[in-house]
């Protein structure tokens, strides 16, 4: 009889071979579009450098020679991020388990599996709702009419009511899960989310954000002023990745060092709150097509224009007949696929999606640059958990890395009725 006794080594071949294959599964299932991006381990160096042709004119004439120009070139620099996530588990738990292997399994699986998931969750929270300048803001007060109770204890915890009826879509809310830990403002103070409440009409939505700790910010505002500050996922103000809404939605400024303009920036169609229409999204897929040559292959929706497009394509369902003559009707789409010049593009949900925009991404001019190894569990020590002051490991996962995001070939449909 073998008996499994725990060390180190025994650990960390467990946490590589078998919970890697289940971290990937999550990865694929649970964020497709984070899936479906390109991942390059070439990050070394202080920065990545990208030349950015942004013109070919010049130096062309008839009858006689031109006269010589040289073409517009810029450079679109890319600086990594540090993106992580960590577990605690406590010692006498493990001890508890260490005779019988698939104790331990089941006893360590559910933390590696909600570390792994919640990384996901906010690296593609971040590729999806990030901005330009990779702040990190979650959701930002109204200073009209965003309010706050409580006192940060257990029993009165500050809440945070966002109240922007008329111009708010739910998809913040969906950024943010109890037990995260947020910051206030500048505030490095830790506030743990204990509640999260949605109401949502039509497309809109009320809410509240229940959080238990320590804020000045969240203190002064209690019953006086209105709430106008931004909320962060803890210690991420300004060290978050460049995202697609940041990127799409530019008008001026820069990306990655480069000026936006005519060869710097999405195809942009403001939808001036009409209904969703083959007509808005075949003009903003051929403007891309007329400007840089190439068509999306993928469009991202959120969940309500995602429910429109399939009424909308209601008409194009396919009554398959198998052979023995049955018709066999099809009550509903397994899969959207809208049909452009270059074949037909995927139709993918998001719940970080605001509910008024519809996304037209060309993935090979996407991609993620990661510093060698990718992202993994920190394991230089010869251990995967290492020993906390307490009694108790932690394990750290994540790694560095900057979405590269060519605005040039994507598109950015906004202000669709809801």
């Amino acid at each position: 009889m073998s008996a499994w006794t725990y060390s180190a080594s025994n650990e960390a071949n467990l946490m590589k071979i078998k919970y890697g294959r289940l971290i990937e599964k999550q990865f694929n299932q649970q964020n497709p579009l984070f899936a479906r991006i390109k991942k390059k381990e070439n990050f070394v160096g202080s920065q990545i450098e990208e030349p950015i042709v942004q013109s070919i004119g010049g130096g062309v004439s008839a009858g006689s020679l031109p006269t010589a120009n040289e073409n517009k070139i810029a450079k679109a620099t890319i600086t990594s991020k540090k993106l992580y996530a960590k577990t605690s588990i406590d010692r006498e738990s493990m001890k508890a388990s260490r005779s019988d292997e698939g104790a331990f399994v089941r006893f360590t699986k559910f933390p590696v599996q909600i570390a792994t998931k919640s990384f996901n969750r906010n690296v593609e929270r971040m590729f999806t709702r990030g901005d330009a300048s990779g702040s990190g803001a979650l959701i930002t007060g109204d200073a009209a009419n965003s309010n706050v109770s409580g006192n940060g204890a257990a029993g009165t915890p500050y809440v945070v009511s966002f109240d922007k009826a008329s111009t708010y879509f739910p998809a913040e809310f969906e950024c943010i899960e109890e037990g995260d830990i947020l910051n206030a403002g500048t505030e490095s103070t830790e506030l743990e989310v204990v509640a999260v409440s949605v109401t949502e009409a039509n497309g809109y939505a009320t809410g509240t954000i229940s959080l238990v700790g320590s804020s000045a910010l969240l203190a002064a505002d209690t019953g006086a002023a209105p709430f106008a500050e931004s909320l962060y996922m803890q210690k991420s103000k300004d060290n978050e990745t460049l995202g697609l809404q940041g990127v799409l939605s530019a008008t001026s400024s820069t990306l990655y060092g480069v000026s936006v303009g005519r060869r710097w920036q999405a195809t942009q169609k403001d939808a001036s709150s009409a209904a969703l229409s083959t007509d808005l999204m075949n003009e903003v897929i051929m403007n891309m097509k007329r400007k840089c040559g190439e068509c999306p292959n993928m469009i991202l929706t959120s969940y309500h224009q995602y429910t429109k497009l399939l009424n909308l394509l209601e008409d194009h369902k396919r009554y398959p007949l198998p052979a023995k003559g049955a018709l066999k009707g099809v009550i509903s789409f397994q899969t959207i696929v809208y049909a452009s010049p270059d074949g037909d593009i995927p139709v993918v949900m998001s719940r970080f999606m605001d509910s008024d925009k519809i996304y037209f991404l060309n993935e090979k001019h996407i991609s993620l640059h990661l510093r060698p190894g990718g992202f993994e569990w920190f394991d230089e020590d010869g251990t995967v958990f290492l020993r906390e002051s307490g009694d108790s490991y932690e394990a750290r996962y994540g790694g560095y890395g900057q979405f590269y995001i060519n605005p040039h070939f994507q598109g950015y449909l906004y202000n669709l009725a809801v």
